[in-house]
This record gives structure tokens, C-alpha cells and sequence, in this order.
């Protein structure tokens, strides 16, 4: 009798390993319980295909030799949930925030699972799982803010001041004013405009 499940113990330990593998290159912190696999029977393995694997889901099916397997993940994950409201563009920190244990369960987004230099793109209630849905890019340029315009042509820069006329983000083409002149730049990383 221990010929026969041996196998079987040993084909499994190596289908799991490449179902949880899928799941830590995106949650690096899961705690994975158990995972349930059906409709194996125990036979060699010559090629096993996970690309059918949703790491949004608990559950789906994979390829192994040709045939489709389903299984089922039980396992934790570290997310972050908020402590308090946290109002649009807010910074998602310590502060409004803590990462806490949760079962593992179909997400229709990828949850948060570490802090990250992102503000809230909406409003965010209290003892809320915070998803990436939710987030935005920091703005480095905010309405209203003077910034510095780089035109470049041959060899020659020329740098003037100018007046945002919209929030951005670094990559972002906005308006600007210089006296009554309105130009579209780019904002550069550093926060300047590009014309």
C-alpha cells in the first residue's frame, strides 16, 4: 500500500510547488495552508503548463500532460486595510493604514501588500482592504504652481517661468501660461516642462 500513494504524495508535492510558485512571485508574503488538487490521477508527469493560473482567483485549473487539473489555494495574505477615511489624493501610509493578515479569496483587483509612494485616487472608507485600483501616481505639479519650461533646439536651452494650469504626474502633457501665451509641455521627472 505505501508503493501506491507514494508516488502519488511525491507527483503532488511537485504540481503544488508550481501552483504556490505562481502565487509568491506576486504575493511575497502569502502563507500558503494547503492546496487542493482534483481530477489528478496519479500518472507521470512530462510537461506541466500554469499559464492558466489568475493569481487574482483562489482557485482554476492547470495543464498537466495535455489534461486539465483543477485546484483550490487555501492560504493567508498580508494586505493593507485602512485605520481611518482617507480623502482623495492622500499619501497611503502608517498613518491611515495597517497591513494585516486575511484569507486568500477572489480579488477583482490586486490588494496592496506593501506601502508604496501612491496617494488615494478616490475616497477610501475606513477598515477598507485598499486595492491598486484605488491609487494614483503622486502629483509633482499642482495647478496653479510656477515651473520651469525647457525649450530645446540644437544646441541651444532655453529655461522660462510658467504657470501650470492642471495637476501632472511626471509624463503628463499639460497646459501652462506665460503671460497671455498658453503652451502644452510635458513634465519631466524633476518636475520641469518640456516643450
Amino acid at each position: 500500500m505505501i508503493f501506491i500513494f507514494l508516488p502519488f504524495l511525491l507527483l503532488a508535492g511537485i504540481i503544488e510547488n508550481n501552483i504556490s510558485k505562481v502565487y509568491k512571485e506576486i504575493y511575497p508574503n502569502i502563507k500558503i495552508e494547503n492546496i487542493v488538487i482534483k481530477n489528478y490521477h496519479n500518472q507521470k508527469i512530462d510537461s506541466i503548463d500554469v499559464s492558466n493560473i489568475n493569481p487574482k482567483k483562489n482557485s482554476g485549473t492547470i495543464k498537466i500532460n495535455n489534461h486539465y487539473i483543477f485546484y483550490r489555494l487555501n492560504a493567508k495574505i498580508k494586505v493593507l486595510k485602512s485605520t481611518q477615511t482617507i480623502n482623495k489624493d492622500n499619501l497611503i501610509d502608517s498613518s491611515n493604514s495597517k497591513l494585516i493578515w486575511i484569507n486568500f479569496k477572489n480579488f477583482y483587483s490586486y490588494p496592496l501588500t506593501t506601502y508604496t509612494n501612491k496617494v488615494a485616487k478616490m475616497y477610501i472608507p475606513k477598515n477598507r482592504i485598499i486595492y491598486e485600483y484605488m491609487l494614483q501616481d503622486k502629483n509633482i505639479i499642482n495647478k496653479g504652481q510656477i515651473i520651469n519650461i525647457v525649450s530645446k533646439s540644437g544646441g541651444i536651452e532655453i529655461i522660462f517661468k510658467a504657470k501650470a494650469l492642471q495637476n501632472a504626474k511626471a509624463g503628463d502633457t499639460i497646459k501652462v501660461k506665460k503671460n497671455k501665451q498658453i503652451f502644452f509641455v510635458t513634465i519631466d521627472k524633476n518636475g520641469n516642462g518640456r516643450l
